[in-house]
This record gives structure tokens, sequence and C-alpha cells, in this order.
């Protein structure tokens, strides 16, 4: 397998995966990274992800969220138990910043971003109507 660009682990006490990005990737990167974490993801079966994106620059890069919004987050569809949650943990000049929505319709993902890793584990590990 070729090496990734980030750090990837299943954390069975919390029922997730974590994916860090230490630095700067290439839209080739970006893809081949998100098709690792939802290899992971399958193997544990485990549709709760936290992606920690603060030390990306370019978080919004077009390419890769048309190709994310548009093909991986409907591949996800029925894919574990409950909906996919996706927790993006970004910096907080950067949460300010106005984001594009990369989801597309109907795709049976819960998406949220977070500057705080607590609260988006809270809000990964949290039972949404039953759905936990």
């Amino acid at each position: 397998m070729s090496v990734l660009s980030l750090t990837l682990v299943h954390r069975p006490d919390l029922d997730l995966v974590i994916a860090r990005w230490p630095s700067e990737t290439t839209p080739a990167e970006l893809r081949r990274d998100y098709l690792a974490i939802r290899t992971l993801a399958d193997e544990t079966r485990c549709g709760r992800w936290l992606l920690d994106l603060r030390r990306r620059a370019d978080v919004t890069e077009p390419l890769v969220n048309t190709w994310f919004g548009h093909e991986f987050m409907p591949s996800l569809r029925g894919r574990y138990a409950a909906p996919a949650r996706l927790a993006f943990l970004v910096s907080p000049l950067r949460a300010q910043q106005p984001v594009v929505a990369v989801s597309a319709a109907g795709a049976d993902c819960l998406v949220a971003t977070f500057t705080e890793e607590a609260a988006a584990c809270h809000w990964l590990t949290a039972d949404f109507n039953g759905l936990n």
C-alpha cells in the first residue's frame, strides 16, 4: 500500500476512526487518504469519523470538494449500521471563513465542523434519536 499523508487510527474504546493530517497534501493524496479512511471504517464497521484538518491550510480545495460531495459522501450511504457521522476539526481562524457545501443531497451522512476536539468527540458519540 502507498504511504498515506495522514495519521489514521481506530479507537475501539470510543468507536471512532480518527484521521489527522500533519501538513499540506495534494488533491490526489487527499482522495487516497479519504479512501483509506473509508477502508479502515469498513474493516472496523465504524461510521463515526474525526477528521482533523487543523494543520492543513487549504481545506476547501475545489477538485477535492467536488469529488468528496458528489462521489465519496454518497458512497457512505447504507454502509454502516447508522448514518455516517463526520466531524471536521478546524482551526478557529478557518472556522470563521465561509464554506461551500460539499455534500450531495440525501447522502445519509451527518457532518459538522468543530474547533474543539472534545466537542467533536461528544457530538460523534452522542445518541441521535436512538441511532447510536
